[in-house]
């Protein structure tokens, strides 16, 4: 038995083989953002973002490294070296996400989505127009395991929009998860001071897009990082403020 759409012929046999391949995937990526929550507490660093001079922030020593280490770099106490803007130790790839490849991840978490979306729609469309006639076929065999891969697609797919949201979120506003939680430490005590804190790399949505996804519009959905710099050094809201005082 196949699905058909659109002229395209879709063996149910290779569907029923997708699903849990995209199942575990999908439980991996999931597992991966609850982790993040316990990796990235020993790596904050609040005088990475609260001291923050005005020509983007002075130079920090690693205690463990035993150098000095740019802006937005953090030390990952499991690959055992700092990391040029770190945002999370991922489990899955033995390997960090940070800097060179931020946007790889963040591609990758965007697909496994929409193939998550995609498989539940192929799954309901069988369900829908041939679980009857499956069912006299086969005794409900193959309703079963549609049901059984919806009822697993269906939270692992909303557990990942949130996922991928919140990375959306971090993009948006030119920061890293490691970052986000500096910053609301940061906030908390420039309220406490009576100043006003604001995250230095947030450059405007567009500018944020642009220096994580890269400039052209048409490379955003592909895996490409030539736009990326060395990661020494990133622009922030001084560097607008003195263009814009200079210009006039």
């Amino acid at each position: 038995m196949a699905i058909k759409s659109h002229g395209f012929i879709m063996p149910v046999d290779d569907l029923i083989g997708l699903q849990p391949s995209l199942v575990v995937l999908s439980f991996c990526l999931i597992i991966n953002a609850l982790m993040n929550c316990m990796e990235f507490v020993d790596s904050l660093e609040l005088g990475s973002l609260g001291l923050l001079g005005e020509y983007g922030g002075d130079l920090r020593y690693c205690q463990k490294c035993s150098h000095y280490k740019p802006p937005r770099a953090h030390h990952c106490r499991v690959c055992k070296r700092c990391v040029l803007r770190m945002d999370h130790h991922c489990i899955w790839i033995n390997n960090c996400v940070g800097h060179a490849n931020y946007k790889v991840f963040f591609i990758f978490v965007m697909y496994a989505v929409i193939a998550c979306i995609y498989s539940l729609v192929l799954l309901v469309g069988s369900l829908a127009y041939d679980g009857t006639r499956d069912e006299e076929k086969n005794g409900g065999s193959f309703r079963t395991v549609y049901v059984v891969s919806g009822i697993l697609l269906v939270p692992l797919s909303i557990a990942l929009c949130v996922l991928l949201g919140w990375h959306i979120y971090l993009v948006l506003h030119n920061k890293t998860t490691i970052e986000y939680h500096e910053g609301v430490r940061a906030l908390w005590l420039a309220e406490k001071g009576g100043s006003i804190y604001k995250h230095p790399y947030d450059l405007g949505p567009y500018e944020n897009l642009t220096s994580v996804l890269g400039p052209n519009i048409l490379s955003w959905l592909w895996p490409t990082a030539n736009h990326i710099g060395s990661g020494l050094r990133f622009r922030t809201v001084y560097d607008l403020t003195q263009g814009a005082s200079a210009s006039k």
